[in-house]
């Protein structure tokens, strides 16, 4: 049976109706508004949007931010606070009529690659995603894992560099603050103005650097554009080689609007790991750019919609 999976993120709430095949066959996307009310009004109404002449058994929603799952509450969210507390289901469910989950959203995805995209053929997975912040998902033996409370898997927030960066959670040096897209932006801002002549210095001149024009410039071949992804891409590696050394996965997934950036970042993330992990996990390993895109969120939630306990039955 279809199941609808929602997406909320700090500025756009998406969702969609989504065939056991994966194919979504209705969308709806809406702005996210910043006050608890507001937000959990434009989430029914994105539902019903896309309920509306489709047959659907269930829901999933992927929610940002730490959650706890036997409340079914976010009690962190550094990019959307006004989520934060809520009790979800209790406010949601009556007015969908509908069985309805809660998950994190960065677990959301990565159920969604694992069963539609870079994981599809494996049983064991890591997953990331760099965007304002980094999120996490692990899937061990077609199960994910979500730890005691429902809160497992935040890849983001494991510290690799102890003097280093504030990061949005109040700690220093969690992998977010060194990798993600918003520490790409700092990281260039701070390089251009040790390098004021270079492409990257003179666009700072002008106007704030942003983590795509990062991009541009490095593929343009400004070598401080370039030094900032391979800086970046190292701090991935670190990352990735603990988790390597952890869960022993098949396959390491990278996706997010970073990886625009592609092996700018993800070849010296490659070298890094190849460095620290150690063998035979280190071996077996494929790093690879996640294949969904944005809309990995909704597809994984909606798979979650219909395999409630995270684990994959073959034949679904």
């Amino acid at each position: 049976m279809n199941a609808v999976g929602v997406d909320v993120g700090g500025t756009k709430i998406a969702a969609g109706v989504v065939s056991p095949a994966g194919e979504i066959l209705a969308e709806a996307r809406h702005p996210t508004p910043h006050s608890p009310e507001k937000l959990v009004e434009v989430i029914v109404r994105a539902i019903g949007e896309v309920r509306d002449g489709n047959e659907v058994d269930g829901v999933c929603l992927a929610v940002p931010g730490f959650v706890l799952a036997p409340e079914d509450r976010v009690v962190f969210s550094p990019n959307l606070r006004a989520i934060e507390g809520i009790p979800l289901k209790e406010k949601i469910g009556p007015e969908i009529g509908l069985p309805l989950i809660i998950e994190n959203d960065a677990n959301a995805a990565a159920w969604g690659e694992f069963r539609f995209g870079a994981g599809s053929e494996v049983d064991h997975l890591i997953f990331l995603t760099l965007g304002t912040g980094i999120g996490g998902g692990v899937i061990s033996h077609g199960v994910l894992l979500r730890g005691a409370q429902g809160s497992g898997g935040e890849l983001g927030h494991v510290t690799v560099h102890a003097t280093g960066p504030r990061c949005a959670c109040g700690n220093r040096g969690c992998l977010e603050a060194l990798a993600s897209g918003t520490a790409i932006g700092r990281r260039a801002r701070e390089a251009a103005v040790e390098n004021p002549g270079s492409a990257l210095g003179r666009l700072a001149a002008r106007r704030k650097v942003l983590g795509e024009d990062v991009t541009e410039l490095a593929r343009d071949g400004d070598g401080v554009a370039l030094s900032v992804l391979e800086e970046t891409g190292r701090w991935l590696g670190i990352g990735l080689a603990g988790f390597v050394n952890i869960f022993n996965p098949e396959v390491a997934a990278v996706g997010g609007g970073a990886m625009e950036a592609g092996d700018l970042i993800l070849a010296p993330a490659r070298r890094e790991l190849r460095l620290r992990a150690r063998p035979p996990s280190r071996d077996l390993v494929e790093v690879q750019a996640a294949t969904l895109g944005p809309a990995s969120g909704v597809l994984g939630a909606a798979a979650l919609a219909r395999n409630a306990d995270g684990q994959y039955a073959l034949g679904d």
